[in-house]
Order: C-alpha cells, then structure tokens, then sequence
C-alpha cells in the first residue's frame, strides 16, 4: 500500500538553501480536494497528467487543476517541482494557491491561463506576426533570466509550456526537467528532441552545456511561431545526434523580406552552434529585436480573440 509519512522526517532537499531540507507536510493537504474546488472541464493533457479548469467553492474564483497519478518513484519528484513553482516570485510563472494529496493522486492548484498554450493559439491562427513574437521573446527572456539569478536553467522552453492569460499576459509553466545550473555535461539527456540544443547531445563543441541551452530553444521557439511549423522534426536524442554530426544547416527564417532585419540577427544570435559563442540570455535582453517591444495592451490580445473566434465556429460546424 502506498503512503505517505507526514511528520518532520518527511522532508525534500531545498538546493537555494544550501542543500538544507525543508518539510513538505505543512501546507500539503491530505484531504478532498474535491470539497474545496469544482471541476468544470478538462483543459489539457501530457505525460505529467490532466489539467482542469475548477471553480473554488468558497470564493468563486476559476483556477487550473494538475491532477497527477503518485507512485512511490514519483511522488518526491513531484512534490519538489510543486515546491520550486511555489517558491518562485515571477510574475511570468503561474501562483500556485493550494496542494493536495488524495487518493494517490497530486492536485496542484494554480493560476488558470485561459489564453491556453502558443502551440494551440498558432495552429488555430497561423503564423504569429512579428511584434507578437518579439513580445512573447522578451516576456520568456525576462522569466529565464529570473529563474538563471536563481541557479536554475528550464531545459524545456517550447509554445506548450508558454501559456497566455486572458488579457494576453506570458506565463511559462512545466518546471519537471528544471535543473541546476552546472559547467559540466549531464549524466542523462533531457529536454524535447525538436527543441534541445546541439551541445546536449554532442560532445565535440566547445563551451558547457549551461543555460545558454535555452537561448536555443528559445529560437527555435520564436522561428516556429513565424514560419508556423517546427523547423526540425526530430522525435529522439539519437535523431537530433545524427542531425549535428552530419552539420546539418542551422534553422532560419525561409521568407527573408517577410521579416525585419533585427528577427533575423536576434535568430541568428540565438541559434548560434556554438554554445561558448552564444548570447547570454542577459545579453539578449539588450537585442534590437526586444528593446523597445510594447507590453500594454498585450499584442496577443486580437490573437487570443481570433484563436476564440476560430474555436466558436469550428465547434458550431
């Protein structure tokens, strides 16, 4: 039978606090979550599980719901990425308001963004135009440098984990591969194969597989965005090895006089081959292409409006 102790001896490592432990059953609950919230729809599904949209019964507030299945080889690993969410103070990642573990189940209450993910926004509008690009570019930057001050590189930056509030607002989500900002090569490969940066895979360029990982994946983002595909369908580590050892061409923008001249440096820049040559995220923040990006209104908002639009007459047809 499966449990879960409770006590002080319950504890998970807390690596900001110099590896001091931390107790995790003070603000875990071990009750029905199902008194607290209403679960009204099912709003997303991954690997990591199902995401709800819920209504708190006490306040009448909406909230997204991650119910995850527990085991005893997964329960710490996903209670310490619910810690780090919780622990971050961005307003570019999504406030988590309750936990609760029943019925070997996790529910992770949080922020509900109901623009929904980049991936699903452009699939239903096309191509995102340049200045919604940029801002999602500098709205991302922001949130890595954060988590970067913090020690921390994402390692899995693509338009799923990038979601929209309604008022157009970036939220970056999914902190399951997060790790440890480090100056050596990884004992295991982690990431999206589409999106992983060459160094993580090969062992022959020069620089270390840090954070300047996500710059890449970053760019690679931002060209899927404008071109409305993935510019590399790779479905494995092996595939992604096979692509760089071949120097395979580096992904660019295919329509040159569709873009700005500063789209294509910051591109450029970002999927740079060599990591040790490759902005900093700091760095990017000072691009052209970002600098003088507008926030308010969000340029999303027509693109949320569109992608409802869309919804609402495919579900009438």
């Amino acid at each position: 039978m499966f449990t879960l102790p409770t006590g002080p001896q319950d504890q998970l490592l807390d690596e900001d606090q110099h590896e001091q432990p931390v107790t995790v059953g003070r603000s875990l609950k071990f009750e029905n979550p199902y008194e607290d919230y209403k679960i009204l729809k099912c709003i997303g599904v991954g690997a990591f599980g199902k995401v709800h949209k819920a209504r708190n019964l006490k306040t009448g507030h909406l909230v997204a719901i991650k119910i995850q299945d527990c085991t005893n080889d997964n329960l710490m690993d996903l209670l310490q990425e619910c810690m780090l969410q919780e622990r971050f103070n961005h307003q570019n990642i999504p406030k988590v308001m309750d936990k609760y573990y029943w019925e070997q189940k996790l529910y992770i209450c949080m922020e509900l963004c109901e623009g929904g993910d980049l991936d699903n926004i452009y699939m239903s509008t096309g191509s995102l135009k340049e200045s919604q690009i940029a801002f999602v570019a500098k709205e991302v930057l922001e949130t890595l440098l954060y988590l970067n001050q913090k020690g921390y590189v994402h390692r899995d930056i693509k338009p799923n984990n990038i979601l929209l509030t309604d008022a157009g607002e970036v939220r970056l989500v999914d902190f399951g591969l997060m790790s440890r900002i480090q100056k050596e090569k990884p004992e295991f490969i982690v990431g999206t194969p589409a999106y992983m940066a060459p160094e993580s895979v090969l062992e022959d360029l020069s620089g270390d597989y840090d954070e300047r990982c996500d710059v890449w994946s970053l760019g690679i983002t931002l060209l899927e965005l404008a071109e409305g595909k993935l510019p590399l369908v790779l479905t494995s580590s092996n595939s992604l090895y096979e692509y760089w050892e071949q120097k395979q061409r580096v992904p660019h923008l295919r329509k040159r006089d569709k873009w700005s001249p500063a789209f294509h440096r910051f591109l450029k820049d970002a999927l740079t081959l060599d990591p040790a040559m490759r902005p900093s995220v700091e760095l990017l923040l000072q691009h052209e292409f970002v600098r003088n990006v507008e926030h308010e209104p969000s340029p999303l908002k027509r693109c949320l409006r569109r992608s409802k639009f869309l919804g609402s007459i495919r579900k009438f047809f």
